[in-house]
């Protein structure tokens, strides 16, 4: 539990003094994530029209490392909905996590200012696959998503991220 604390601090303090400079700095969800965020995006699935969408979220860290993000979400004409997702390192670069609506594990990899997650939706077993990019000012993501069924694609996610912290 030690080394895990220690790498997870010495991984926060290279971040957020490199937060400036993020051309060099490589994608640490638990650093990225943390504090409040603000999405704005829409969402293509094929037959229906775009629907728009706002994302607001809280990062914590929890007792044992782990990353906890709380998310309110809000489609246009749609009741609002929460989810939680529960992120952990599993070895550098790799990552694990639960999320609300995901029907099993959540696989996630960063590599360099990006961070890629994979994961099957609890509906009619379609597959999404996300990439986050960090800007180089360490203030905004891009979250572009594919949604597939039988891995054909039959959505499209995109969405602007704002890190408030």
């Amino acid at each position: 539990m030690v080394p895990k604390c220690a790498a997870l601090v010495a991984a926060l303090l290279m971040t957020s003094t490199a937060h400036a400079d993020t051309a060099n700095t490589a994608f640490v969800p638990e650093v990225v994530f943390a504090g409040r965020s603000e999405g704005k995006g829409e969402l293509r699935l094929l037959l229906r029209k775009p629907r728009a969408f706002t994302v607001e979220s809280l990062g914590t860290m929890q007792a044992d490392g782990r990353l906890r993000l709380e998310q309110t979400v809000r489609f246009d004409g749609k009741p609002v909905r929460t989810r939680a997702w529960v992120m952990w390192q599993t070895s550098p670069g790799h990552y694990a996590a639960t999320i609300t609506g995901a029907a099993g594990p959540v696989v996630g990899r960063t590599e360099g200012s990006r961070l890629t997650l994979r994961y099957r939706l609890k509906r009619w077993g379609l597959v999404m696959h996300q990439t986050l990019d960090l800007s180089e000012d360490g203030h905004t993501l891009a979250n572009h998503g594919s949604i597939r069924f039988l891995g054909v694609p039959i959505g499209r996610l995109r969405e602007t991220i704002r890190l408030l912290h």
